[in-house]
């Protein structure tokens, strides 16, 4: 009777522990996928749709396509003002004169002399010069012949702040280049590494399942199930961590796409060309420094600030302008006879003293010349630090990718000597579980190594203005 109450116990304790391997497990086997429903998208047209969905890539085309609609609207500065004007005035009275002011001698001279009575009573009447109401029209021009270069100078300026504003758009555009890169290849890096958590899971649960079967046929101590159980659970963990961590990336992955309804699935994988070698450092440093938009920025400030000089010089010159008018009247009176048909003319104005701060302006102007000359110096100095110290760091990248496929080797290979050897009796749980979360950190420190790589990668091209190399080197 008691070794038959012992046997139900070690049956009921059998079934206990399947029961709590199915409930671990369960999990598993109802995960959501996260890549359902998803349209695969590679890098190259993922960045296509980028640049006709992100707000800020627009907003900088905007402002480019507005510098240049002013740079246009300064040439037209060139042209004469020419405009129509009209002026209407209602008089409380015509406007007369009195010819004849003493109006008695005029009344003795009629009775003296009837004959010319009549004359002499229209000479003595009041003569109108205009009517009471005036009605006048005038078109105008006005053309500056000299103003000092004012016009020049300010032309120059408007297109400086053109190519200023496209440099602008085209720093927009490298920068979300390189946002885009880390964002796609942030969903990849976290696909791959849910994938080798999940494998290294099912690895623990296979020598979880191991140890259960060996505890029960008296093999190893309990304890030893008890450790495989842990390093399940923390590899479950893990997994659960990576697969949040994924749904975090592919949100910023929608959100720099643009999308609403549709959502894109990474297809470019991390995967190295190990075939296809970078230029030198020295190309790389010399297209940063020809093209970089930063530099051209600051290269363009320079040059508005050369202009601004000499705009400031321009306000002690004179200024020389011709102007005309042909007016329009009605020919009904005297006043409106009296004035011409048209005029032309030429004006000058040299100013002498004036509240604007003439001599202060002119010297800031120099000063502001001198301070961004200062800066594109200190800029040239550091893009060419930053080019060459992201080539230096992608190649280190690369060098550490390759490097870590003989720790993978060597990873793997434990691993399997550690099982083969925990089957045997010879390794403890312990070993199993270090050499399999060994291979785990290995293998996603390379995905690591790889993202790292492929991300400076971008950088570097965005730098030397070569986008399209990158999808050369990268699949």
């Amino acid at each position: 009777m008691r070794n038959f109450f012992l046997f139900c116990l070690l049956i009921s304790f059998v079934f206990a522990q399947d029961d709590l391997f199915l409930n671990i497990n369960q999990p598993i086997v109802d995960q959501p996928i996260s890549e359902k429903n998803l349209e695969n998208i590679d890098i190259k047209n993922a960045w296509e749709k980028v640049l006709n969905t992100h707000s800020g890539i627009k907003s900088a085309e905007f402002g480019a396509s507005s510098a240049s609609k002013l740079s246009t609207a300064t040439k037209l500065s060139f042209l004469p003002s020419i405009d129509i004007s009209a002026l209407y005035l209602h008089l409380d009275k015509p406007i007369g004169v009195d010819v004849i002011k003493d109006k008695a001698a005029v009344t003795q001279i009629a009775g003296l002399f009837p004959p010319l009575s009549g004359l002499l009573q229209t000479i003595a009447s009041p003569i109108d010069i205009s009517k009471q109401d005036v009605i006048l029209g005038a078109l105008n021009i006005i053309y500056p012949l000299y103003l000092g270069g004012a016009r020049i100078y300010a032309s120059k300026i408007a297109s400086l702040e053109a190519k200023d504003a496209f440099e602008a758009y085209r720093l927009k555009k490298l920068a979300t280049f390189e946002d885009l890169i880390k964002i796609y290849y942030g969903v990849v890096l976290n696909q791959d590494i849910v994938k080798v958590l999940k494998s290294i899971e099912e690895g623990h649960y296979t020598h979880y399942q191991n140890a259960l079967k060996m505890q029960n046929a008296g093999q190893i101590a309990r304890i030893e199930v008890l450790s495989a159980q842990v390093a399940y659970d923390r590899a479950k963990t893990k997994t659960r961590q990576a697969e949040d961590s994924l749904q975090i990336a592919q949100l910023s992955f929608d959100s720099i796409l643009g999308v609403k309804q549709q959502k894109f699935y990474p297809s470019s994988s991390l995967s190295i060309d190990m075939q296809k070698r970078l230029p030198n450092v020295d190309f790389f440093v010399n297209e940063t420094l020809l093209s970089y938009p930063a530099l051209k920025t600051l290269s363009n400030k320079s040059l508005i600030a050369k202009e601004y000089k000499k705009l400031q010089i321009s306000k002690f010159l004179p200024q020389v302008g011709f102007f005309g008018s042909y007016i329009m009247k009605e020919n009904n009176s005297i006043l409106n006879n009296m004035i011409p048909n048209w005029y032309v003319g030429i004006g000058a104005r040299l100013p002498i003293i004036t509240p604007g701060g003439r001599i202060h302006k002119y010297e800031a102007t120099r000063l502001a010349e001198l301070q961004v000359n200062a800066l594109n110096t200190q800029a040239i100095k550091d893009m060419k630090l930053l080019a060459q110290k992201t080539y230096q760091e992608t190649v280190s990248a690369l060098q550490e990718y390759k490097s870590l496929d003989s720790s993978i080797e060597l990873a793997k290979e434990n691993l399997k000597l550690q099982e083969e050897a925990f089957k045997q009796g010879i390794a403890t749980s312990s070993q199993v579980i270090d050499s399999r979360n060994a291979l785990s950190s290995v293998l996603i420190e390379q995905k690591v190594a790889s993202y790292r790589y492929i991300t400076l990668l971008a950088s570097l091209m965005a730098l030397s203005g070569h986008l399209e190399m990158f999808y050369e080197y990268q699949k």
